[in-house]
This record gives structure tokens, sequence and C-alpha cells, in this order.
């Protein structure tokens, strides 16, 4: 990607010489996964991050207070794609899909690449933690105002859980019979657990204990807990899930990006979805009861060296302004 600042940011970046510390940064509010504004995950999106330590991004995030805030760096190197770096409102973590869709869709406007992305003349790249990660847009042809944003997903490295799943769904509120036995509980690479219900019923009523599912995230390094089931109230959706986070300071998570993917790749290894030569294309709805819901489009495909998930959605951009940057010491 053309790797360019946009006007009136230079003086939040540094490099090239010694640079004023800006007072402010520029940030935008974006809804991920979302077909209409306020739906989906809202993510915080802040650009120009080069100055900031862990410290004020930290401080920066909770008081955006989204469940991720994505910082976008390193905009004025022309031989690397941005840094980006993502942060609850209470810890940084290795990945997430939804915010990272949210600093696609800014950066492409900042950039005023739109037209260009459109048209498919140019992806976009970031550097990560978790590797570097690609997004594809695709116009969509019934939305004059919509691109749809799909990410390459990290390898799932799932693999079978050792935990007892009557240890996980106590907590979850749930019933060791409410377990789908088509599928067992999984592990994904950023230490989520995925575990399959066959009651949408069910899924709609949980209650979580809270505070014991900390004690199991802080025992087990377990980031958080997708419940999902495919018994779904409607035929366009295979996939309905919540996700619970409480350990990194989301209690519940609107919408996942990160955990689509596994979540697909599980369905499709198990078989339960369709598969058209070792390709499966799935709707997923993720949301919370009589809250936020948004929707995730993931493809599967097998390989010769495994499973290759994307996930797709659309973002919103619901506000923008300035940050007041915090002191140093956070």
């Amino acid at each position: 990607m053309p790797n360019v600042a946009p006007a009136g940011t230079e003086r939040a970046y540094s490099g090239g010489g010694r640079q004023p510390v800006p007072e402010h940064l520029p940030f935008r509010l974006v809804d991920a996964f979302a077909e209409q504004p306020y739906t989906g995950n809202p993510a915080g999106v802040v650009f120009g991050a080069d100055a900031l330590n862990d410290r004020q991004m930290q401080a920066i995030a909770r008081e955006i207070n989204a469940s991720e805030t994505a910082f976008i760096s390193r905009t004025n190197d022309l031989h690397a794609p941005p840094r980006l770096r993502w942060f609850t409102p209470t810890a940084e973590v290795g990945f997430c899909g939804h915010a990272t869709l949210a600093a696609a869709h800014v950066w492409a406007e900042l950039l005023e690449l739109r037209d260009q992305v459109a048209r498919g003349e140019v992806n976009l790249e970031f550097a990560t933690a978790a590797g570097t990660l690609t997004l594809r847009p695709e116009r969509v042809p019934e939305r004059d105002d919509g691109l749809l944003w799909w990410l390459a997903m990290p390898d799932p490295q799932l693999r079978a859980e050792k935990l007892n799943p009557v240890r996980v769904a106590r907590p979850l509120g749930l019933r060791i019979d409410d377990l789908e036995p088509a599928a067992p509980l999984m592990r994904t690479r950023d230490g989520d657990l995925i575990l399959l219900i066959s009651s949408w019923q069910r899924l709609t009523e949980l209650r979580p204990d809270f505070p014991a599912l900390i004690r199991l995230s802080k025992r087990q390094r377990v980031r958080g807990f997708c419940v999902a089931t495919r018994d779904t109230p409607s035929d366009f959706v295979q996939v309905v899930s919540r996700f619970f986070a409480p350990a990194v300071g989301v209690p519940e998570d609107p919408v996942t990006g990160s955990v689509h993917g596994p979540l697909a790749v599980l369905l499709t290894i198990h078989g339960l979805v369709p598969t058209v030569r070792g390709r499966a294309a799935l709707n997923c709805l993720q949301g919370q009861p009589g809250g936020r819901t948004g929707l995730v489009r993931a493809l599967v495909a097998a390989t010769a060296d495994g499973y290759h998930a994307s996930v797709g959605g659309m973002c919103q951009t619901t506000a923008c302004g300035e940050l007041r940057i915090p002191p140093p010491t956070g």
C-alpha cells in the first residue's frame, strides 16, 4: 500500500529528524461488522501514535472505553507497512479482528484511497504482533456507501482443550447436556475457548458468573469464551454466538472478529457446515441480547498446509475528533 501520511497530521509522527511532541492526536470511533451505524462492535482508532508509550496507549484505550482501541504508527515509512497495536480498557492483546477492520476503514479514508480500494487496485497491510495482516476490500453492489473489508486471518492453531468441559460450562451458566456432542471444547491461538451448544434459546439466556470466569481465565490462561450454536433464527445465518472476556476488561464483546476464523474452521473440520470442494462460506451473527448485533462473513478453504480462513464485514464511522495526550507517566 502507499505509505503516505494524510495531510494535516505531520506533527503527530516521528522519524526523519526531531519532531515537536503533539498535544493532541486525531481519532475515530468506528462500528465494525456493522451494516448500519450504531450496530456491530465499536472500536477506537488512533493514528500518529509513534510518540505514545504503552502506558499512554493504555490510558487512551481506557478513556475511549471501547472493547478495543487500535493504534496506528510508523505511517511515514515508505518501505514497511504501518504498525498496528490493540488495547482493551485494561490490557494489550495480541490480535483483534474488528479493530483491524476499523483501522483499515479509517486509513483508507485518510489516504483518500476509497475509490482505488473499491476498484481493487490496492490492498492494505499492517505490521502487528500477529504478523503482517492483509485486508482486501470488496464493493457491496447494493450499497453505494459500503465497502466490505476481508481480513486474511492468522493460522487459528486450533487444538482440543484438556480442561473438563464441566469446569468451563458451569461459570458460563451452562449444563453439560447443553453442549453439542459433535464438536469438542477447543482452544484458539489467542487463548480463547470455543464451546458449541445445541440451543439458540439457551444462548440468549446465558448469565455468566463473571468473577468465576475471571478466576478460571487467570488459572488457565484463557483470554475469552466463545459460546456458539448452529440453532439459528434464520436460514441466512449458519451460526450465532456470544463472547465473554472479563479477565481483559470485556465482560461481553458485541462482535469478535478474531474468534470467527477459528470458529468457522472448527465447524468446517467437523463437517457441521456445507462445503464445496473443501470450501465453506458462512454468515455468522454475534450480539448481546437486547443490545448490539453484528454480521461477520467467513470463508474457509482447505489447502495442502491446513485450513485458512478470512472474515469480512462493513464498517461505519460514528465519531471523529482529537484526543488530549496523557502525560508520559500514564
